[in-house]
């Protein structure tokens, strides 16, 4: 195994590394297992485990995992900046599908919609904020204070159906 750290590969390939060699002798030891050697010295002398091991060497399927690895292809970061396609952006005004909280901190992504929402808007055209409650059954708490198309703290009282936004709830959008 050792003799691989130092043997020649050929142009755009890499020797074989540390973690192959772990993995070879993982699987030799995998292999000399399966094959119920005793780990005891015969009678003549010689050490049955040992000779088991000596002749894996020759085992292509041993010996497949200290074959040398083609290099990785680099490229430069100039060259990748200018021909990466820049992010997918959704619009504000279009409804965003996702699966509610994330690990991602929030910024810039839809918050969690109510069921009977889905696939609605979350946000008007001009990136204000729709009030949920407002467009579902159960209504807003503030919808004694706040009149239709007036904002209350979660958001404008507009509908939520796409491309809509007037000032009426989704309850009464036809």
């Amino acid at each position: 195994m050792f003799e691989s750290l130092h043997r020649e590969v050929p142009p755009g390939y890499v020797k074989a590394g540390l973690s192959q060699m772990i993995s070879c002798d993982k699987a030799a030891w995998a292999r000399l297992a399966s094959m119920n050697v005793s780990v005891r010295e015969a009678p003549d002398g010689t050490f049955p485990l040992g000779e088991a091991l000596l002749n894996l060497r020759n085992d292509p399927a041993i010996s497949l995992y200290l074959g040398p690895l083609a290099k990785p292809v680099q490229t430069s970061s100039s060259h990748a900046a200018t021909t990466r396609p820049a992010p997918y952006q959704q619009p504000a005004h279009q409804p965003q599908h996702g699966k509610g909280k994330s690990k991602g901190g929030g910024k810039g992504k839809a918050p969690p919609m109510p069921a009977e929402l889905r696939g609605k808007y979350h946000k008007t055209s001009s990136n204000e904020p729709i009030c949920f409650a407002f467009n579902t059954i159960a209504g807003c708490s503030h919808s004694g204070t706040v009149k239709p198309g007036e904002k209350c703290p979660k958001g404008l009282h507009v509908c939520a159906e796409p491309r809509c936004q007037q000032q009426h709830s989704l309850l009464q959008h036809k």
